[in-house]
């Protein structure tokens, strides 16, 4: 009876022993990674960030280390190719000004009539004084010199008007004239309407028709001067 017992046991103490070293090695395959236990779908979640999974059904598996050295390979590849297309940029870029240099340079050149055009204004010279008789052919025009040099030839125009604003005609004049700064000088021009016994409204008009009367106006075109 009791060797029995006793052999019963040692059969127990031999399974333990035995159950033991199963522990041990299994403990051992896992602690290398021969072996690993597949976790829950919530394990899965609270561990996805330390290792991806390339393929599960084929059983290959990357590391939290390789995959962060893959990114940063990565990560290198695109600095790279950042800094070669700014390089490539820059030498464009280059290229652009040292064409844009080589190209000639346009040159504008001011003529001296254009100069005097833009400087000339209305009242630079102005009618000073008109006067027409109706006898005479003639009508003596006086022009004021407003600015500090000497003119030496005007062009202007004279407009003609009857005595309620309407237009009647009109007379471009050029002439050689010395009118010192300040002063004003008279020429004659061609009267307008003689022919008609047209006379200027401040003249003396003709007795038989004195509605034949008429105003002007003075536009100046340009002038020189010494």
């Amino acid at each position: 009876m009791d060797d029995e017992r006793t052999e019963r046991g040692g059969g127990f103490l031999k399974f333990l022993l035995l159950l033991a070293v199963v522990g041990i090695v299994i403990l051992i395959l896992w602690a290398t990674g021969l072996i690993h236990w597949e976790s829950t779908p919530d394990e899965q979640k609270e561990t996805e960030h330390e290792v991806v999974v390339a393929n599960t059904n084929k059983g290959f598996e990357v590391s939290e280390a390789d995959w962060k050295a893959l990114q940063n390979e990565v990560h290198s590849l695109r600095k790279e190719l950042d800094q070669l297309k700014a390089n490539t940029g820059k030498q464009t870029a280059v290229t652009r000004q040292q064409t844009t240099a080589t190209q000639p340079v346009k040159q504008t050149t001011t003529t001296t009539t254009e100069t005097a055009k833009a400087t000339t204004t209305a009242n630079d010279i102005t009618l000073s004084n008109y006067s027409h008789d109706w006898v005479e052919y003639n009508a003596t025009v006086a022009l004021k010199n407003n600015t500090d040099k000497t003119v030496t030839s005007v062009t202007g125009r004279i407009y003609y008007y009857d005595m309620k604003g309407n237009m009647l005609d009109y007379q471009d004049f050029s002439t050689p004239i010395t009118i010192e700064p300040g002063l004003v000088k008279s020429f004659k021009l061609k009267g307008y309407g003689h022919d008609e016994n047209y006379a200027y409204y401040k003249s003396e008009t003709s007795y038989t028709k004195r509605d034949r009367k008429y105003k002007v106006s003075f536009e100046l075109k340009s002038y020189k001067t010494r």
